[in-house]
């Protein structure tokens, strides 16, 4: 079996819903509360700080990143249609540098640059981004990489693998504050964020997809033993996934603003709702949003229907949408 590697088109999705409803909204005051930034920029840090999480396990366990985000024969995110990629180290070295020069790839996006995955830190069996006791610091040298000419900083990024501490589930901490400095004057977005992340089933699979149907797959969502390879790999495609935790940031036009995840409500992310690679939609959880000087949008993803339908509210209004 092929490793697979988690990819979130923006962790928490906040754009995608806010754009659509902000407009609509009018606060308490007789400002219309119409500002859409902070919410843009928000999502745009949060895919790319995960972003960069997923190319490096992806590069640690497999050396390689044309695969990432991949079900069987659909290829991969990072599958090349021009440019080159490169990864470069091992796990004596524990490091690894992951080159990109003017690569693009099945997402559309161009990429330049270098990001460098240092785990000397780690417990000294801890080789691969499933393993217990994995320390991953992520940085940027000399802040080259760049995604569509947009310079991405990573200030501080620290991964743990906390072991597999919430009901024998393996669990993630991520630990990250990132600069973008966006291209053509578009200013500049600062990003903090300190969540976890929970692969629900590691030790069985229970799904129901996007069908209706249900049930239990024959394999773990993490094979058990060390040796690497298919003994101890994640099965992204039948993944069941949970965030929860805070985030922070200024926006490009210097509007601050906070958000949380409660471990009460998580996102919860089911790949065998989707049947394509290319869309991930948080099925349950709850997520809340506070620009700066306006209201609290409150995003309800549902409580684990297949679904494409979330309810947002602000104050007392709130209404459906589907994604």
């Amino acid at each position: 079996m092929k490793k697979r590697v988690l990819l979130l088109t923006g962790a928490f999705l906040t754009a995608i819903v806010l754009l659509t409803i902000n407009a609509c909204k009018k606060s308490d005051t007789t400002t219309p509360d119409t500002s859409t930034t902070s919410a843009t920029d928000n999502n745009t840090a949060d895919t790319r700080n995960t972003e960069v999480v997923n190319i490096g396990s992806q590069a640690i366990d497999n050396s390689a990143i044309t695969t990432m985000k991949g079900k069987e024969g659909l290829g991969g995110v990072l599958t090349p249609q021009s440019g080159t990629v490169s990864v470069t180290g091992d796990t004596s070295g524990r490091i690894f540098t992951v080159i990109f020069t003017a690569f693009v790839g099945m997402d559309g996006h161009l990429r330049n640059g270098k990001i460098v995955y240092d785990y000397t830190g780690s417990y000294r069996k801890a080789y691969w981004y499933r393993d217990s006791g994995l320390v991953l610091n992520i940085t940027t040298p000399g802040n080259t990489y760049t995604v569509d000419g947009n310079t991405i900083e990573i200030n501080t990024k620290t991964i743990k693998n906390l072991g597999r501490i919430t009901s024998g589930n393996l669990t993630w901490n991520d630990n990250s504050n990132i600069t973008i400095v966006q291209t053509g004057g578009k200013g500049t977005i600062q990003w903090q964020c300190n969540r976890t992340q929970v692969l629900l089933n590691t030790n069985a699979i229970n799904y129901t997809a996007d069908d209706g149907t249900s049930g239990t797959s024959p394999y773990p969502a993490v094979f058990n033993g060390y040796g690497g390879g298919a003994l101890n790999c994640i099965n992204w495609p039948e993944a069941i996934v949970s965030f929860s935790g805070s985030f922070n940031g200024t926006a490009s036009d210097g509007t601050t603003y906070t958000g949380s995840v409660s471990t009460s409500s998580p996102l919860i992310l089911n790949f065998n709702c989707t049947p394509m690679y290319t869309r991930f939609v948080f099925n349950s959880g709850i997520l809340t949003f506070t620009p700066a000087g306006k209201l609290t949008r409150t995003i309800n993803y549902g409580n684990g229907v297949c679904d494409m339908i979330v309810n947002v509210s602000i104050g007392s209004w709130n209404t459906n949408i589907t994604l």
